[in-house]
C-alpha cells in the first residue's frame, strides 16, 4: 500500500511538473509574437490566473469567440480520443499477425512480403496518404467530402469514421516498430534454454512464448507511443476536416486565442500521462520485474 501510494504521488507530480512547463513555456510564447491582441502583455499575474483556472477545471470563456472553452474543446477531446485509440488499434490487429508469423517462418519468401509493406506503410507521409485515400474515395466511389461535421444526416456515418481512423492506424510509424518488436521478442524468448529444454521435452512453449515475447513488449509500446499518435492525429484532423483537439488547436492559433490552447495542452498531457500511468500498472500486475 505505501508503495502504491508513493507511485501514485510521484507521478502526480511529474504530471503537474509537466503542466507548468508546458503552459509556462505557452503562455511565454504568446507573449513574445509580434502584434497587439487580447490577453498579451498580462504578466504572471495574467498566467497563475489562467493555471487556477485549469487546475480548478474552471476554463472560463474564450475571450476570442466568446463561446464557453468547455462547449468547444470537450467535443474535440472526445473525437481525438476516438481517433487515437482507433488508430492504435488497427495498428495492433494489422502488425501483431506479421510479426508472429515473420517470427515463426523466418525471413522467407512468403514472409518477408508483409514486413516490408509494413516498413513501407510507416515511411508514407501521413499526410500524403490522407489525400491519396481522398482521392480514391471521392473520384471512385463519390464520398466527398469524406467528413462533413455540420450535416447531421450523412451518406455513410461508418466510412466518415473508419477513413480517418484506418490512415492514421497504417500511416504511423507504429506499424513498422511494433512488427519488428514482436518478431525480436518472440525470437529471444523462443531461443532461450527453458523453451529449448521444453520443446525438448514435448511440451507446448506456444502460450508460455506468446506471452512474455508479445503482451508484455506490446503494452510497453502501445502506450508508449500515445503521444506520436496525438501528434499525428492532428494532421489527420486538418486533412479529414475531423473535429478534434488537432484541428481546435490550429484555429486557436490562428485566432490567437490563448485560453482554448491552454486548455487543449492540458487535456493533451492528461492523456499522454494516462497512457504511461496505465502501461506501469498493466505491467506492475502482469511481470512486476518490467517496473
Amino acid at each position: 500500500m505505501p508503495k502504491a501510494l508513493g507511485f501514485v504521488l510521484r507521478e502526480l507530480f511529474y504530471t503537474l511538473l509537466l503542466i507548468l512547463g508546458v503552459t509556462a513555456l505557452m503562455y511565454m510564447l504568446f507573449n513574445l509574437m509580434p502584434g497587439t491582441f487580447l490577453g498579451k502583455g498580462s504578466g504572471l499575474k495574467g498566467y497563475v490566473d489562467l493555471i487556477k483556472r485549469l487546475l480548478t477545471l474552471k476554463f472560463g470563456v474564450s475571450p476570442v469567440t466568446g463561446i464557453d472553452i468547455r462547449s468547444l474543446v470537450f467535443p474535440a477531446f472526445k473525437n481525438t480520443v476516438i481517433l487515437t485509440v482507433g488508430s492504435l488499434f488497427i495498428s495492433v490487429i494489422i502488425s501483431v499477425p506479421i510479426g508472429i508469423f515473420s517470427a515463426f517462418r523466418g525471413f522467407k519468401s512468403y514472409s518477408w512480403p508483409f514486413v516490408v509493406l509494413s516498413y513501407i506503410l510507416s515511411s508514407i507521409p501521413v499526410f500524403y496518404f490522407g489525400y491519396f485515400v481522398i482521392y480514391i474515395f471521392s473520384r471512385h466511389y463519390g464520398y466527398l467530402p469524406i467528413y462533413r461535421p455540420f450535416v447531421e444526416v450523412q451518406r455513410n456515418p461508418f466510412i466518415t469514421y473508419v477513413i480517418p481512423i484506418f490512415v492514421l492506424g497504417l500511416s504511423n510509424d507504429s506499424v513498422s516498430e511494433i512488427v519488428r518488436l514482436v518478431t525480436n521478442e518472440l525470437n529471444r524468448v523462443m531461443g532461450t534454454d527453458y523453451v529449448v529444454a521444453s520443446k525438448a521435452r514435448g511440451e507446448n512453449v506456444l502460450v508460455g512464448a506468446m506471452y512474455e515475447g508479445i503482451l508484455i513488449p506490446l503494452i510497453s509500446i502501445v502506450f508508449s507511443k500515445v503521444p506520436y499518435i496525438i501528434g499525428g492525429a492532428v494532421i489527420v484532423e486538418y486533412v479529414f476536416n475531423w473535429p478534434g483537439m488537432g484541428r481546435l488547436a490550429f484555429q486557436s492559433t490562428l485566432q490567437r486565442d490563448l485560453p482554448v490552447l491552454l486548455v487543449i495542452a492540458f487535456l493533451s498531457i492528461l492523456i499522454v500521462r494516462a497512457g504511461m500511468i496505465i502501461k506501469d500498472i498493466l505491467l506492475y500486475y502482469i511481470s512486476p520485474k518490467e517496473v
